[in-house]
């Protein structure tokens, strides 16, 4: 060959790389197809393990989860088998292509190929037929995703497009199905079979052809050898250690849970993505079998349905929902009570007293009237078909009386009451104010078991609103004022506490119980039973019911719903202790009257401390004691007064001066048999005219012990009806009657 004719040669050649090399810069290349696969919606639990895939494109299983780590077999595997010059070759590896033209020319037909793993994801993502053309434009893509993209990228492109038989698409679901496990934690010999399958995905299918994917399998690890990327002795273990092949199904589980974050079109089934959701696997095993547990005793009484909701404070991340005792029960199991419109009950008490603290108009002992009262047509009575007369706030939410409900609701205003159930994110509530008139506050509209729990999830964080999360996210949560801080610590105060002994199963002083605040409901009918509890870490709430809307006796939260919180917070804090909130600055104690719940005036007999708001809490001072020694009440108040003889009723203001404050009036206990130690004990607590005097106890005429004003003398309970006096040296007292069930 002429020395002329070699210079036009390598001009030619030169040229043509140089063209090579400008197109493969210039003409661009869609980085963004790396980004779209034919994926299933897989949702996983927020540290990555998997609860549920749906199907992709053409019911294709695919999960881009997998990123190549040094140390993965799968990784090594696969570039030794597939393309060992991977980490060398800007895409298309020269010397194999010289050998697979030498080899394929000599021998009149083709021996071997010269794919890599490039031009092996470039056929992936963009199908072409198999023509001599096409592996052209193969390997010009290759070169530009070559420099478009990393090594360590391109690797992930093949390892989560590649077949692996039947539907598989990606080594992530090639390693859950086959083997029940993630792709990172593949085994030696689990990666090598594995690493074989792309060639021939259906003739090689370990589930089905055993003996060719050992075979395969063989050849894989003979290369990893031979590349150095294992040694003699790895080799040989492998080989010998036999690979059970455990086909794995799909992951089914918190099914709930799944079906509201797949609805949602952000992240809804068909975007092909991966979703690392807010559920906390091991709480929701809690949730489960704690309602599963107290559901199989309820079903005996003709309750078939329930629900779990926890939610974490302080990000709003949905971390357990469990929307029926049974998803797989034929009929009810697959309604989801946690998204069931239900009726609401009591539950909604607490934010109408939060609203009325914020306004000024209320205090933990503020007293109320639980009196007959007639609003226009509309009669309310109490759960219990009976009057306490005068009660302080506190008890009234406590007891959950109706008629100081209403008051309070009254005093805000329905309007305001109403409009502050929707800023919750009570939407559900879509009628106008006057649809649902007074008997809103107790609970005559419907709302889901998940927005109620992020409507108390408010009072727990201090009076911020924000939507509940499904899915992980590190940004901080956003959240909306509904209430003061202040208003919330007083209504949790209300809610907590040891001497909590009227809503609930235990109503003793010392069940042992992290420190936690709860609100129970029942609705009319006996159809739902609520409990929403909380505490600075989460909120649990449970509903109990038929998803038909049956109604049950044993329908009543404390009696059905209670118990399953109790038992779930247990287990969260298994030595009963846990965070409690700091009381705000603006939360301050004052002196009030122990009768009318107000600062005293000059003639009331005695007093008692008491929480207000400082700059917001109204001051008025009381008018119930005048000069002339007698309780002026309403009428209405003065007449139940009377026709019931209250002893606060007409008596001298030395009559008056002592004045049984805990228990509460005509309260009924219950005797838990399960309590540690079997003890369970009531504080007495009265407030006197005479700070410092001496108190005398008697339960039905028999001496209990003496106290202090405001001092609790702790009494252990036991079945059956009491008559409780408290007395001074001078002959003043008070009593009152309790039932113990």
């Amino acid at each position: 060959m002429s020395r002329r004719v070699l210079r036009a040669l390598l001009l030619a050649g030169g040229v043509s790389a140089v063209a090579l090399w400008l197109a493969v810069r210039l003409v661009p290349f869609g980085v963004e197809t790396l980004e779209r696969y034919p994926a299933s919606l897989t949702l996983t639990d927020r540290v990555g393990q998997p609860l549920r895939v749906w199907l992709g494109p053409q019911d294709l299983d695919c999960r881009p989860l997998y990123e190549p780590q040094p140390g993965d077999w799968i990784a090594q595997a696969i570039v030794a088998s597939e393309d060992q010059r991977f980490w060398k070759h800007p895409g298309v590896d020269a010397v194999a292509l010289l050998r697979a033209v030498k080899q394929n020319v000599t021998s009149f037909r083709r021996v071997s190929g010269a794919s890599t793993l490039s031009t092996q994801v470039i056929r992936l993502i963009e199908p072409r037929p198999r023509r001599l053309w096409a592996k052209g434009v193969e390997a010009f893509r290759a070169l530009q995703l070559e420099q478009a993209c990393e090594k360590k990228t391109i690797l992930a492109q093949y390892l989560n497009r590649a077949p692996f038989g039947s539907n598989i698409v990606g080594i992530e679901a090639a390693a859950r199905r086959y083997f029940g496990k993630g792709a990172a934690d593949l085994s030696l010999a689990e990666a090598s079979l594995l690493a074989g399958l792309p060639q021939s995905p259906s003739r090689l299918r370990p589930d089905r052809h055993p003996q060719r994917a050992q075979k395969r399998q063989r050849y894989v690890l003979d290369r990893m050898l031979a590349c150095g990327f294992i040694t003699a002795r790895e080799h040989a273990d492998a080989v010998a250690q036999p690979v059970a092949v455990r086909p794995s199904p799909y992951p089914f589980r918190a099914p709930h849970f799944c079906e509201l974050v797949s609805v949602d079109p952000a992240h809804g089934r068909g975007t092909g993505a991966t979703v690392r959701t807010t559920l906390d696997s091991a709480l929701q095993r809690v949730a489960e079998e704690s309602l599963r547990r107290h559901a199989a005793v309820l079903a005996g009484g003709g309750i078939r349905g329930g629900a779990v909701v926890i939610l974490e404070v302080k990000t709003g991340a949905l971390r357990a929902l469990v929307g029926s005792p049974d998803y797989r029960a034929r009929g009810d199991g697959q309604v989801n009570g946690a998204l069931a419109l239900r009726s609401a009950g009591s539950t909604l008490k607490p934010f109408a007293y939060a609203r009325a603290m914020d306004r000024g108009q209320l205090t933990p002992q503020s007293v109320l009237a639980d009196v007959p009262a007639l609003y226009r047509d509309y009669e309310p009575t109490n759960f219990e078909p009976s009057f306490r007369g005068l009660v302080s706030a506190r008890d009234a939410l406590v007891l959950s009386l109706n008629l100081p409900a209403i008051e309070v609701e009254r005093r805000i205003g329905q309007p305001e009451f109403y409009a502050t159930l929707r800023a919750l994110g009570l939407d559900t509530l879509n009628k106008p104010a006057a649809h649902y008139g007074l008997g809103l506050v107790l609970g005559n509209g419907e709302v889901r078991l998940l927005d109620l729990v992020n409507a108390y999830a408010s009072l727990a964080r201090g009076g911020g609103v924000a939507p509940v999360r499904v899915v992980e996210d590190e940004t901080p949560l956003a959240t909306r004022a509904v209430f003061s801080p202040e208003a919330c610590w007083l209504v949790t105060q209300m809610l907590s506490g040891d001497e909590r002994a009227m809503d609930t199963t235990g109503h003793a002083a010392d069940v042992r119980l992290p420190p936690l605040a709860w609100k129970t409901g029942t609705s009319a009918g006996f159809r739902d039973a609520w409990t929403v509890a909380y505490n600075p870490d989460y909120v649990i709430g449970v509903w109990v019911g038929n998803p038909d809307g049956a109604s049950a006796d044993q329908l009543v939260g404390r009696k059905v719903a209670t118990p399953i919180v109790w038992e779930i917070f247990r287990r969260l804090y298994p030595d009963n202790d846990g965070p409690w909130f700091a009381q705000p600055a603006g939360v301050r104690s004052r002196e009030v009257c122990a009768v009318s719940g107000i600062p005293p005036g000059p003639h009331c007999p005695h007093r008692m401390e008491d929480w207000y708001l400082d700059g917001v809490t109204r001051y008025e001072t009381c008018l119930v004691h005048r000069p002339d020694g007698q309780e002026h009440w309403p009428t209405e108040v003065a007449s139940f007064l009377n026709r019931q003889r209250a002893p606060a009723v007409g008596r001298s203001a030395a009559a008056a001066a002592v004045r049984i404050t805990s228990p509460a009036r005509s309260g009924t206990y219950r005797l838990l048999d399960a309590v540690a130690g079997g003890v369970q004990q009531l504080p007495l607590q009265a407030a006197s005219g005479e700070g410092g005097e001496r108190l005398h106890w008697f339960v039905n005429d028999r001496y209990l012990g003496e106290s202090r004003p405001g001092v609790p003398l702790f009494w252990t309970l036991q079945r059956g009806a009491f008559q409780i006096v408290c007395s001074d040296a001078r002959g003043a007292s008070d009593r009152l009657q309790i039932a113990v069930e």
